[in-house]
């Protein structure tokens, strides 16, 4: 009697309680950040609306549109070096044979977390303290301003984060070479194609999933990007090397403008949710395309 009393009952009843929860812990703070971005708030007094105005500021005041175009910089050079460069080194150890090894090497870095590799490379790259001017009063001169340097210092933290995430991206692409079949690469060398061409038509466009995981997975990553630059220089010098990350953060906690810190974090939102779709959509397409053919 009680088996046939559940199975009565509409099953969906189940999902109440997980629904709730997801609703009170997920979709309230989002529709509360959504309502506090058109409104001007200081934590003190009530929220007052302000329609659009904090989106028009995000976009025309000069230091949060040097923070997008930091962030630009950012996914940018994520493209071409923990990406691309991990490519490059992938192809490389694939002929070698102690492979294990260069995977350890490489794969050591990606283990700390941002903020650790960050203090790290603070420690090693700071003008005064650090151990690169060691090295350089140990040559008879001083190390040049390398962090406090706005035209240098952003290149500077995104090649941390290559140091740091290249080895993650380099086993991915790894196990998606020895994925690939040997049948069309040797069918491609038999016709006549050379290395380059063999890359190019056959193992590239195989590596397009793992390829499309890996750039999606770094994008959405450096869009967020708020460890390394913050713990390196705190956006400095002034906010020269601030991202959008770390706008929302001063703007919401240090300046106590907490309107303008949540049109933020929705435009950060509706970015890395635009890549997401477009990441499962393209995944989802060709998965499609598999199954007919």
């Amino acid at each position: 009697m009680i088996k046939q009393g559940i199975k009565g009952e509409n099953p969906y009843l189940f999902l109440i309680p997980a629904l709730a929860l997801v609703a009170l812990a997920e979709l309230v703070p989002v529709g509360y950040t959504i309502y506090l971005g058109f409104t001007k708030w200081d934590l003190i007094n009530p929220p007052e609306w302000v329609g659009l105005k904090n989106y028009i500021k995000v976009f025309s005041t000069p230091e949060l549109v040097n923070a997008i175009k930091n962030t630009t910089f950012w996914v940018v050079g994520t493209l071409f070096f923990p990406v691309g460069l991990s490519l490059m080194i992938a192809l490389l150890i694939k002929r070698i044979q102690m492979q294990t090894l260069f995977r350890v090497i490489f794969f050591i870095p990606s283990t700390l977390s941002p903020t650790i590799a960050g203090i790290f490379w603070h420690r090693v790259l700071a003008s005064q303290k650090g151990a690169l001017n060691f090295i350089f009063l140990s040559a008879g001169t001083s190390a040049p301003a390398l962090i406090t340097n706005p035209e240098i210092n952003t290149f500077l933290m995104i090649g941390v984060w290559t140091w740091q995430f290249l080895g993650l991206n380099l086993i991915l692409f790894l196990v998606g070479l020895e994925t690939i079949p040997k049948e069309p690469i040797e069918a491609a060398m038999i016709d006549g194609a050379n290395r380059s061409q063999v890359f190019r038509h056959v193992k590239f466009p195989l590596l397009a999933p793992i390829t499309l995981l890996v750039v999606a997975n770094s994008v959405i990553n450096t869009i967020r990007m708020f460890d390394i630059p913050w713990v390196m220089a705190q956006g400095g010098p002034g906010r020269a090397s601030e991202t959008l990350a770390i706008s929302l953060y001063r703007e919401s906690f240090l300046l106590f403008r907490m309107g303008l810190g949540s049109a933020i974090a929705v435009i950060i939102s509706i970015i890395t949710l635009a890549l997401t779709y477009r990441y499962l959509v393209s995944t989802g397409t060709k998965g499609k395309r598999k199954e007919r053919k």
